[in-house]
């Protein structure tokens, strides 16, 4: 750094600062040392520096899947700006197993992260005593609703539910049905099928339940649907957890010859790719995975009205 720094002709401090927080270098300065970097071949030892501050420059982030594209819009999104203010991602995917978050975490806290970022409220008894004890910012995201364990950012999934019941009740809808992926994997949606089920039944309508063994699978979407009108024919609409599922669902009904949303509306959840090129397209929620927040300590939301204010109606 000393050698970048002569090259250059900057202290070392601005070399570093410029390593950690480029944008707090002038445009003439960061460009001179960034020729001194290339010219150099200098390669920075975060280890090095890590051991020196006692804190690294890792950002631990533990989500329960990299499959959803909510999910990696939100990974994107905090590596770009993490990026800029120095720090680099060490992401974790728990495929919705609490064991194996618990061992997530314990490896990314022998990192000495300088933060970590959590998926939802729901941890191992053992998991929040590792967090207890580390002194490092806690964020808690994707939920709302609970004290967390440092700060929180996300929104209400009851509150979503109940919304998404509004909006079919105010089209008519009263005999419903709740597709979803195991509860028991994925808390999120139980919140929901809480906060629909609760709308449903304040409208003076039904919610039949349905869950799929495990992780989102179309196929079995479809099976579960096929069977669950066979009991239930009087059923006019169905919210499906996510939007996989609502895929499946479609699918199903494709085959079965049941129009959307004439026999059975579909509504999903995520606003995935592919939801604009359903046939039809896809009625869906679009979670806020890139809006920008002011976090601090207790918490923060974003406003589960606003995220739905326009749930996008396209079947």
């Amino acid at each position: 750094m000393s050698e970048v720094a002569q090259l250059a002709d900057v202290s070392p401090s601005t070399v570093s600062l410029y390593l950690r927080r480029p944008d707090e270098v002038s445009s003439r300065r960061a460009e001179r040392i960034q020729t001194a970097i290339d010219r150099l071949g200098y390669l920075p030892n975060t280890m090095a520096g890590g051991l020196a501050s006692s804190r690294s420059n890792i950002i631990g982030v533990i989500v329960p899947t990299i499959t959803f594209s909510f999910f990696s819009e939100t990974l994107e999104t905090l590596e770009k700006n993490l990026r800029t203010a120095g720090y680099q991602l060490l992401i974790g995917n728990t495929e919705f197993d609490a064991s194996r978050e618990e061992e997530l975490i314990r490896s990314i806290l022998s990192w000495n992260p300088a933060g970590l970022v959590l998926t939802g409220f729901s941890h191992s008894r053992k998991s929040v005593s590792l967090l207890a004890k580390s002194d490092i910012p806690i964020i808690e995201m994707w939920d709302y609703g609970q004290e967390g364990l440092d700060m929180v950012v996300g929104f209400s999934h009851h509150t979503c539910g109940r919304l998404v019941a509004e909006h079919l009740v105010r089209h008519g809808y009263r005999h419903t049905a709740f597709l979803s992926t195991n509860f028991q994997r994925d808390i999120r949606a139980r919140e929901r099928y809480l906060g629909f089920r609760d709308a449903i039944a304040d409208a003076g309508g039904s919610v039949v339940l349905r869950e799929l063994t495990g992780r989102s699978n179309t196929a079995e979407a479809g099976d579960l649907l096929r069977h669950m009108v066979d009991d239930h024919p009087e059923t006019q609409a169905v919210f499906c957890s996510n939007d996989m599922v609502a895929l499946g669902a479609m699918f199903e009904c494709r085959r079965q010859g049941w129009s959307i949303p004439e026999r059975l509306a579909i509504v999903g959840f995520g606003n995935q790719d592919f939801t604009g090129s359903t046939i039809p397209p896809m009625t869906t929620v679009e979670p806020p995975g890139k809006r920008s927040a002011n976090i601090s300590r207790g918490c923060c939301s974003t406003d589960s009205r606003e995220m739905t204010r326009q749930i996008r109606q396209r079947g």
